[in-house]
């Protein structure tokens, strides 16, 4: 039996299940603003697993950002806010505001990026999708580590990030604003927001702004990181216990660059004059619809990406220089559809449909001079690139609760890529005149391919859940893998359209445990990939995309505290990893991750009247030695380092309406990076105040 009969099959077996019975579990089930659920006070809920369900459920590895870890941070970054995430690592692209993550040692084009459920794409990109929204208006952010490929498809062979947004409030009329000022780069903005519920109807209107100057280094400022980013937001929608629907808009924009200090780079630099991100979308959701037919959401969205660039590449011992100008636009349209039944009394079915169109126009324009006199050399070349692709994908999965306080779930899902280059031109003039230029080819793709998962948990022990998961992960190449020809840092990076999607095998072994006072979560994991898209070196200036033939990856995260008397709590969370790749001719160890980092810390939180409230944390963040080694053999090393930081807090008024927050962060002026890319600042302060009406 071939995989598509099999994922045929399966899923012939979850529809004949559902006529097995019916109890409705639906009203046990909280509802919500954003994406059915209604957060208990006391508990933490999640929709990780596409519904519901109390985080100690969840049947996969799932870690959550809450309002209060945002409200109680100086961070201005939604990777600031991840950065201590465990199995996430941090990657700044040069600069400030290219924030993206990596998940297991995943790079970041292989972690999906949400808001609202709903993706960003990034069909131009050789560091994936950066995450483009402000953190003024988010309500929590959910992080599936590990693949997660039959509930959310293509991209999350590494992980997922739902970023979830604030919508309407509790008061027919309240408001919030805020102000900081960050001392890593002078920077300084602030937020407002107004929204509501009255009978029903819900609202929010909210805008956000930072600017932020060149980073504060040990070495001096970071040449050319400086950033600038502007949110705004509106939403309005209306609900009861039977239904639910609600439509926005979204605007974000961020104009900022990336340089270098490293010797002989003093004058490389790359300028993003605009990156936008402009959304509308809507939904509607009928809730306890029958004894059997538990929810019914209808999502749909249209999305614009706009990004220009110009990187300006002028290095020492470069026989020229070149300017190098991307115009990127990709546009989405997307739809969902969930349906969830109640399967007699031990079965709980979501099945959905989505569909994903996203256009990308790319032109771009390279000029390069000499120093010294050559025709030959100075030249200019225009691209131009028009592709589409197009996403369908069918999905079901069953939890069943079996007898001995063991539940199963299992899943399947399908989904069919058409990628297609409609157009791929360029010309290249110099002083012999204008002849056409490589810039990679017109073609089309399909692909299809189905993944399973299935996940045991055992919650026999009061307060606790063992599990034991198995998942399959796969990655559809990107257009500009397939087609695009691009040149960044004066390196030709070739396409190749006979790659294939990158798949995986993944194994967990992780348990939870949440008491009053100590709160556990572990899980040892094992990841086996085939056909891994990377680049391989042609020569000492071109290099160009193939399927490295494997990679492998295990390791440990966990995070742990504990309550101890007098409001002292200390705690820790960190990771440790393993991961190898083989590029066909060769295998190495040296892949760019640490063998462990994490961040470990004492907590204290008390109140010093009626009205007052106290918090303070002193922490520190470590990270080991790490290695990266590319497909020719070089090697670039990473140097382990430590930082201490502390910070603090008040909250007062009547109703704990104001706050003012600080951190003092790498005391020591430590100096060190994450990446090849930028220093990570010095010693310096965050200040944040913010206040609700």
């Amino acid at each position: 039996m071939n995989w598509r009969m099999l994922s045929l099959a399966l899923c012939a077996a979850l529809g004949l299940t559902f006529f097995s019975g019916y109890t409705a579990r639906a009203d046990d089930l909280p509802t919500d603003d954003e994406s059915g659920v209604t957060l208990h006070s006391d508990d933490v809920y999640v929709t990780a697993g596409k519904v519901a369900q109390e985080l100690l459920d969840v049947p996969m590895s799932v870690s959550v950002v809450t309002e209060e870890d945002i409200r109680r941070s100086a961070d201005h970054t939604i990777g600031g806010l991840l950065r201590d995430v465990p199995g996430v690592e941090l990657v700044s692209s040069g600069g400030q505001g290219f924030n993206r993550i990596k998940i297991r040692g995943e790079n970041p084009n292989r972690v999906l990026i949400l808001i609202d459920g709903q993706k960003i794409a990034e069909n131009k990109s050789m560091d994936g999708t950066a995450l483009l929204i402000d953190p003024a208006r988010v309500e929590r952010i959910e992080v599936i580590r590990g693949p997660a490929s039959v509930l959310y498809g293509s991209e999350a062979i590494g992980g997922v990030v739902n970023i979830i947004t604030k919508k309407g409030g509790k008061k027919p009329v309240e408001g919030s604003l805020s102000a900081f000022w960050d001392g890593a780069n002078d920077g300084y903005g602030g937020s407002a927001s107004i929204a509501g519920n009255y009978e029903g109807w819900k609202y929010r209107i909210s805008g956000a702004y930072g600017d932020h100057n060149d980073r504060r280094t040990p070495d001096g400022r970071a040449n050319n990181s400086d950033y600038l980013q502007k949110d705004t937001s509106v939403f309005l929608g209306y609900g009861n216990d039977k239904m639910e629907l609600g439509a926005g808009y979204e605007y974000f924009e961020s104009h900022l660059g990336a340089g270098s200090r490293e010797p002989g780079y003093s004058r490389f630099r790359v300028d993003v004059p605009e990156w936008k991100r402009e959304k509308y979308y809507a939904f509607t959701e009928f809730k306890n619809i029958t004894d059997w037919f538990a929810r019914l959401r209808l999502d749909v969205f249209y999305q614009e990406n706009t990004k220009l660039m110009n990187n300006h590449v002028d290095v020492d011992g470069m026989p020229m220089v070149m300017d190098i100008m991307a115009d990127n636009l990709n546009r989405q349209f997307g739809f969902s559809a969930q349906a969830d039944w109640q399967v007699g009394e031990n079965n709980y079915l979501i099945t959905g449909y989505e569909f994903n169109n996203d256009d990308l126009k790319a032109d771009g324009t390279s000029r390069s001079a000499s120093p010294i006199p050559s025709p030959a050399m100075n030249y200019s070349t225009i691209t131009k690139h028009d592709g589409t692709q197009k996403t369908n994908a069918l999905f079901a999965q069953m939890e069943t609760t079996l007898p001995s306080d063991f539940t199963l779930t299992y899943g399947v899902r399908y989904t069919w890529v058409k990628s297609t280059m409609h157009e791929a031109s360029g010309t290249r003039t110099n002083a012999f005149g204008t002849t056409p230029s490589a810039v990679g080819d017109v073609g089309s793709s399909d692909e299809s391919r189905p993944v399973f998962g299935a996940s045991l948990m055992w919650s026999g022990i009061e307060n606790m859940t063992w599990r034991i998961s198995f998942s399959q992960g796969f990655r559809v190449p990107t257009l500009q893998e397939q087609y695009v020809q691009t040149t960044m840092g004066g390196e030709i990076v070739l396409p190749n359209s006979d790659l294939t999607p990158e798949k995986s095998n993944n194994y967990e072994l992780g348990v939870r445990y949440s008491l009053e006072k100590l709160n556990l979560d572990a899980t040892v994991f094992y990841s086996d990939a085939d056909d891994y898209i990377s680049t391989q070196r042609i020569d000492s200036t071109t290099v160009h995309y193939v399927n490295v033939s494997k990679a492998e990856t295990h390791g440990l995260e966990f995070s742990a505290s504990y309550d101890l008397p007098y409001g002292f709590t200390p705690y820790a969370s960190g990771t440790w990893m393993r991961r190898k790749f083989d590029f066909g001719d060769h295998s190495t160890w040296h892949t760019g991750t640490p063998d462990f980092f994490g961040r470990a810390g004492l907590r204290y939180a008390t109140d010093l009247g009626e009205d007052v409230g106290f918090y303070a944390d002193a922490y520190g963040r470590f990270s080991t030695t790490s290695k990266d080694e590319d497909s020719s053999g070089e090697i670039v090393t990473y140097d382990a380092w430590e930082t201490a930081n502390f910070g603090f807090g008040f909250e007062f008024g009547d109703e704990r309406q104001y706050s003012v927050n600080a951190e003092l962060l790498n005391l020591f002026d430590t100096k060190y990076k994450t990446s090849d890319a930028i220093l990570e600042p010095g010693f310096h302060a965050n200040i944040n105040f913010s206040m609700k009406f």
